[in-house]
Protein backbone atom coordinates (compact mmCIF):
# COMPACT_ATOMS: atom_id res chain seq x y z
CA UNK A 1 0.00 0.00 0.00
CA UNK A 2 1.09 3.08 -0.19
CA UNK A 3 1.83 6.10 2.49
CA UNK A 4 -0.72 8.65 1.14
CA UNK A 5 -3.35 9.22 3.06
CA UNK A 6 -7.20 8.04 1.94
CA UNK A 7 -9.59 10.43 1.55
CA UNK A 8 -12.66 10.50 3.86
CA UNK A 9 -15.22 8.03 3.17
CA UNK A 10 -18.56 9.39 2.65
CA UNK A 11 -21.21 8.58 5.14
CA UNK A 12 -22.72 5.42 4.93
CA UNK A 13 -25.65 4.30 6.63
CA UNK A 14 -25.48 2.97 9.93
CA UNK A 15 -21.58 3.52 10.58
CA UNK A 16 -19.76 6.18 11.88
CA UNK A 17 -17.15 6.23 8.98
CA UNK A 18 -15.46 9.18 11.13
CA UNK A 19 -14.39 6.41 13.73
CA UNK A 20 -13.74 4.02 10.94
CA UNK A 21 -11.70 6.81 9.24
CA UNK A 22 -9.79 7.09 12.42
CA UNK A 23 -8.78 3.27 12.78
CA UNK A 24 -8.08 3.23 9.14
CA UNK A 25 -5.78 5.95 9.26
CA UNK A 26 -3.86 5.29 12.13
CA UNK A 27 -1.00 4.02 10.34
CA UNK A 28 -1.49 6.04 6.44
CA UNK A 29 -1.05 4.14 4.09
CA UNK A 30 -1.68 0.45 6.17
CA UNK A 31 -5.04 -1.15 6.89
CA UNK A 32 -3.94 -4.11 8.87
CA UNK A 33 -4.66 -2.67 12.22
CA UNK A 34 -7.98 -1.93 11.11
CA UNK A 35 -8.62 -4.92 8.90
CA UNK A 36 -7.64 -7.48 11.23
CA UNK A 37 -10.29 -5.72 13.74
CA UNK A 38 -12.91 -5.87 11.31
CA UNK A 39 -11.97 -10.00 10.75
CA UNK A 40 -12.14 -10.00 14.28
CA UNK A 41 -15.96 -8.70 14.92
CA UNK A 42 -17.38 -10.74 12.05
CA UNK A 43 -15.92 -14.01 13.69
CA UNK A 44 -16.38 -12.74 17.76
CA UNK A 45 -19.67 -10.72 17.25
CA UNK A 46 -20.75 -14.48 16.34
CA UNK A 47 -19.76 -16.16 19.35
CA UNK A 48 -20.86 -13.46 21.44
CA UNK A 49 -24.12 -13.27 20.25
CA UNK A 50 -24.21 -17.16 20.59
CA UNK A 51 -23.15 -16.91 23.80
CA UNK A 52 -25.46 -14.05 25.15
CA UNK A 53 -28.29 -15.84 24.54
CA UNK A 54 -26.72 -19.22 25.80
CA UNK A 55 -26.52 -17.70 28.99
CA UNK A 56 -30.00 -15.74 28.94
CA UNK A 57 -31.82 -19.03 28.56
CA UNK A 58 -29.29 -20.56 31.39
CA UNK A 59 -29.89 -17.55 33.33
CA UNK A 60 -26.33 -17.10 33.79
CA UNK A 61 -26.47 -13.07 34.52
CA UNK A 62 -22.63 -13.07 35.53
CA UNK A 63 -22.04 -14.23 31.43
CA UNK A 64 -24.75 -12.11 29.93
CA UNK A 65 -23.12 -8.71 31.31
CA UNK A 66 -19.65 -9.80 30.16
CA UNK A 67 -20.23 -10.63 27.38
CA UNK A 68 -22.26 -8.21 25.86
CA UNK A 69 -20.54 -5.22 27.63
CA UNK A 70 -17.42 -6.75 25.59
CA UNK A 71 -19.12 -6.98 22.23
CA UNK A 72 -20.71 -3.70 22.90
CA UNK A 73 -17.62 -1.78 23.22
CA UNK A 74 -16.20 -3.89 20.34
CA UNK A 75 -18.95 -2.45 18.09
CA UNK A 76 -18.79 1.12 19.32
CA UNK A 77 -15.40 1.04 18.90
CA UNK A 78 -15.75 0.16 15.20
CA UNK A 79 -18.18 2.50 14.44
CA UNK A 80 -21.16 0.26 14.47
CA UNK A 81 -23.27 1.97 17.04
CA UNK A 82 -26.74 0.02 16.24
CA UNK A 83 -25.05 -3.08 17.34
CA UNK A 84 -23.30 -1.85 20.23
CA UNK A 85 -26.26 -0.16 21.56
CA UNK A 86 -27.91 -3.57 20.88
CA UNK A 87 -25.72 -5.20 23.25
CA UNK A 88 -25.59 -2.14 25.72
CA UNK A 89 -29.28 -3.15 26.20
CA UNK A 90 -28.86 -6.47 26.94
CA UNK A 91 -26.14 -5.43 29.21
CA UNK A 92 -28.06 -3.15 31.01
CA UNK A 93 -31.32 -5.31 31.56
CA UNK A 94 -29.08 -7.96 33.11
CA UNK A 95 -27.67 -5.29 35.71
CA UNK A 96 -30.76 -5.51 37.40
CA UNK A 97 -29.57 -8.99 38.60
CA UNK A 98 -31.90 -11.38 36.41
CA UNK A 99 -31.99 -11.87 32.43
CA UNK A 100 -35.68 -11.95 32.55
CA UNK A 101 -35.74 -8.75 30.64
CA UNK A 102 -33.35 -9.98 28.03
CA UNK A 103 -35.04 -11.91 25.90
CA UNK A 104 -37.48 -9.97 23.55
CA UNK A 105 -34.38 -8.14 23.07
CA UNK A 106 -32.26 -10.70 21.66
CA UNK A 107 -33.59 -10.40 18.02
CA UNK A 108 -32.89 -6.88 18.25
CA UNK A 109 -29.02 -7.57 18.94
CA UNK A 110 -29.08 -10.58 16.24
CA UNK A 111 -30.19 -8.02 13.47
CA UNK A 112 -28.09 -5.24 14.36
CA UNK A 113 -25.22 -7.57 14.67
CA UNK A 114 -25.74 -8.86 11.34
CA UNK A 115 -26.14 -5.94 9.84
CA UNK A 116 -22.96 -4.60 11.16
CA UNK A 117 -20.99 -7.33 9.81
CA UNK A 118 -22.40 -6.53 6.32
CA UNK A 119 -21.98 -2.86 7.02
CA UNK A 120 -18.66 -2.73 8.16
CA UNK A 121 -17.46 -5.40 5.13
CA UNK A 122 -18.98 -2.94 2.84
CA UNK A 123 -16.71 0.26 4.19
CA UNK A 124 -13.57 -2.39 3.66
CA UNK A 125 -14.72 -2.62 0.20
CA UNK A 126 -14.81 0.91 0.43
CA UNK A 127 -10.57 1.23 0.42
CA UNK A 128 -9.42 -2.71 -0.12
CA UNK A 129 -8.02 -3.09 -3.46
Amino acid sequence: MSEEPLSPTPPMAGLDVERLDSLRDLDPGDTTYLDRAIGNFQVNSVEAEAAIRDAVRAGDVATVKARAHKIAGSALNLGVPRAGEAARAIELAADSGSVEDAPPLLEELAGAMAEGRARLLAYQATYAG
